[in-house]
C-alpha cells in the first residue's frame, strides 16, 4: 500500500512539473533565455540559468492556477460530488484488493490428454466468461485474476494455476473445456519471494497480434514443449507467470475502434498525393492479422518471468519471443520497481495482476494466449512431466447419490453408490495391482455396516482388506474373526479315538461325496 502511494505520489509530482515546464514554454520563457545569451554571447551564468528554471515554474504554476481558477470545480457541488464518490470508489477498491484471497492448485494433467488449437482458444474464453464481473462489482470491488504458471525445479516441469479463493471448480470446468481428464490439486509448497523478475510487453499497439497460432505446428510441436526445455537448459529454479485479468466488454469496442483507426490510415496512405498506390502487402498481412483480434475476448495480461538471475530470465524469454507474428514482445525490467521498491512480491506470490494494467500494450486475445500457456505433448519427454494414469469417468445419470453425501466412491459430480435393492447381484471388479480392488471392497464394507438388518461376511486371502473392515465395525455389532494362518478352533479327522484303517475309510467317503468323478485317485 505504501509503495502504491509512493509511485501515485511521484507521478502527481512529475504531473505539476510537466504543467510547468510547458506553461513556461508557452510563455516564451525558451525565447527568453536565448535572446538573453545572444545578447550576452553566449555566456550563461548560474545565475541566469537559476532564473531561467524559476520562472518556468513560475509560468506554469499561473497557467494551472489560470486554468482551476477558469474552471472553479472547487465551487461546483456536482465535481465535489464526483470527487468524494472517486475517492470513495478507490479506497474501496484497494481494500477488496487486499482482502481478496489466492490459492495456487496444481494441474494434474491425464496421460491421454491433447487438445487442439480451437479447444484451447475455447479454454480461454470460457476463463474469461466464467471470471468476468459484472459492472457495478468491477467498480466497486475490482476485478480478480488468475495466473497460468509453468514451473522448474529439481530437474522436472509442472504446471500450476493461481486462482481466487473459492473458485476452483469453476476454473476446472473451464480448463476441460480443452482438457477433459485434468484435476486441479491444492499446492501445499507456497511460493517465495521472486529474486528476479523480468516482464514481457508488447511493443505496439495490442491490435496487432504477437503469437500465430499454427495449427500444423502446433500438432507436431507445441510452443510448451520449446519452453520447457528452454528453462530445463538455464539448470535452475525458474518460472513464467501469465497474470490474466478479463477485459470488460466496452474494451472490445475500444479494440475496434483502433483497428478502424489503423486501417483509415492505411487506406489514406493509400490515396494522399492524389495518386492511387496499390496496398502493401505487408499492409494486408497486419490488418488479417488484426482481425484474428478482434471479435475475441481480451485479457489485460502481465507476462513474467521468475528465476535466480537476470541472464536466466533473458534466456527463457528469448524462447518467448520466438515465433512472433505482426507485433513482437520486448522486455521490461523491474530494477527500481522490483529490485529496490519490492513491488512485485506479493502480487507474483499471489498471482495477481498489476492494479493498473496496460491499455495499449499489455492486452492479449485468446487467440494470441493459447500460444502461450498449454499443456505439453503427450509424447514430450525431454524434460519429466507427471500425468495421471486414470481419466474422469463420470458416473450415468441412472447411479444412486445418497443425500447425505456418505457413499461407496466419488466421481467428477460427487457421491455415488449402488442402491440396497441391487446389492444382492454379483459385481465383479477387474483391475490390475494397486488400482483400488481391496479400498473399494472396504468401502463397500463401510457403507452396508451403517444398515440394521445386514448381516457382513468377508473373505480376504491376503488380510489386509480384513484387518481394514474389522477397524470399522460399531461396537455394538457383534463380530466374528477367523484367521487361518493363526487358527484358534477347527476339526482333526485324524485325532478321533478309532483305529486308523477305519479313519482313512471314512475320510475316502467323505471326499467321494464331494467329488463325484469316479476316476479321482486319492492318496491317503
Amino acid at each position: 500500500m505504501l509503495r502504491l502511494l509512493l509511485w501515485r505520489t511521484l507521478g502527481l509530482v512529475a504531473l505539476i512539473a510537466a504543467v510547468a515546464f510547458g506553461g513556461w514554454l508557452l510563455d516564451g520563457g525558451l525565447a527568453v533565455v536565448l535572446g538573453d545569451a545572444h545578447t550576452r554571447a553566449g555566456q550563461l551564468s548560474l545565475g541566469s540559468l537559476v532564473g531561467a528554471l524559476s520562472a518556468a515554474v513560475d509560468s506554469g504554476w499561473r497557467l494551472l492556477s489560470g486554468t482551476v481558477t477558469a474552471l472553479a470545480w472547487w465551487r461546483s457541488p456536482l465535481a465535489l460530488g464526483l470527487l468524494t464518490a472517486g475517492m470513495a470508489i478507490g479506497v474501496a477498491r484497494l481494500r477488496a484488493r487486499g482482502r481478496r484471497g489466492y490459492e495456487r492448485l496444481r494441474v494434474e494433467a491425464y496421460r491421454g490428454d491433447s487438445a487442439s488449437v480451437e479447444a484451447i482458444v475455447s479454454m480461454y474464453e470460457a476463463l474469461h466468461k466464467r471470471l468476468l464481473c459484472r459492472w457495478w462489482r468491477r467498480l466497486l470491488n475490482g476485478q480478480p485474476s488468475i495466473a497460468l504458471e509453468v514451473h522448474y525445479a529439481r530437474g522436472k516441469c509442472w504446471l500450476a494455476v493461481a486462482c481466487p479463493a473459492g473458485t476452483l471448480q469453476t476454473v476446472q470446468g473451464a480448463l476441460r473445456t480443452a482438457y477433459p481428464n485434468c484435476r486441479l490439486i491444492r499446492e501445499p509448497r507456497p511460493l517465495g519471494a521472486p529474486p528476479v523478475v523480468l516482464r514481457l510487453k508488447k511493443h505496439g499497439e495490442f491490435i496487432a497480434r504477437v503469437k500465430l497460432l499454427d495449427r500444423y505446428e502446433h500438432e507436431r510441436e507445441p510452443a510448451m514443449n520449446r519452453l520447457m526445455t528452454a528453462m530445463d537448459a538455464c539448470a535452475g529454479e525458474s518460472y513464467v507467470q501469465l497474470a490474466l485479468t478479463p477485459a470488460p466488454f466496452l474494451f472490445e469496442h475500444y479494440s475496434r475502434r483502433l483497428y478502424k483507426r489503423h486501417e483509415a490510415r492505411i487506406s489514406r496512405e493509400r490515396h494522399e498525393h492524389m495518386q492511387v498506390r496499390d496496398r502493401s502487402l505487408i499492409d494486408e498481412r497486419e490488418l488479417r492479422g488484426g482481425l484474428e483480434v478482434q471479435h475475441r475476448p481480451l485479457f489485460f495480461a502481465d507476462l513474467r518471468i521468475v528465476a535466480a538471475d537476470r541472464d536466466r530470465c533473458e534466456q527463457i524469454a528469448s524462447q518467448l519471443r520466438a515465433g512472433e507474428a505482426e507485433n513482437r514482445l520486448v522486455e521490461r525490467a523491474t530494477t527500481v520497481r522490483h529490485g529496490l521498491l519490492r513491488c512485485y512480491d506479493r502480487r507474483v506470490i499471489r498471482g495477481e495482476g498489476n492494479p493498473l494494467p496496460s491499455w495499449r500494450h499489455g492486452v492479449y486475445a485468446s487467440t494470441e494466449l493459447a500460444a502461450l500457456w498449454h499443456l505439453p505433448s503427450v509424447d514430450y519427454t525431454t524434460v519429466p512431466f507427471a500425468r495421471g494414469a486414470l481419466p474422469i469417468a463420470p458416473a450415468p445419470p441412472a447411479i444412486m447419490r445418497p443425500a447425505d453425501g456418505i457413499g461407496t466412491l466419488r466421481d467428477a459430480y460427487g457421491i455415488v453408490s449402488i442402491h440396497p435393492a441391487m446389492r444382492r447381484q454379483n459385481t465383479a471388479v477387474p483391475g490390475t495391482v494397486e488400482q483400488g480392488k481391496s479400498s473399494y471392497l472396504v468401502a463397500t464394507v463401510a457403507e452396508d455396516l451403517r444398515r440394521e438388518r445386514c448381516a457382513i461376511i468377508v473373505l480376504d486371502p491376503k488380510g489386509d482388506a480384513a484387518e481394514a473392515a474389522v477397524s470399522m465395525v460399531p461396537a455394538e455389532r457383534a463380530c466374528t474373526l477367523l484367521d487361518f494362518a493363526h487358527p484358534t478352533c477347527g476339526f482333526n479327522p485324524l485325532a478321533v479315538d478309532a483305529p486308523a484303517d477305519v479313519i482313512a475309510d471314512y475320510v475316502v467317503a467323505a471326499l467321494r461325496h464331494l467329488f463325484t468323478d469316479d476316476n479321482v485317485i486319492l492318496h491317503v
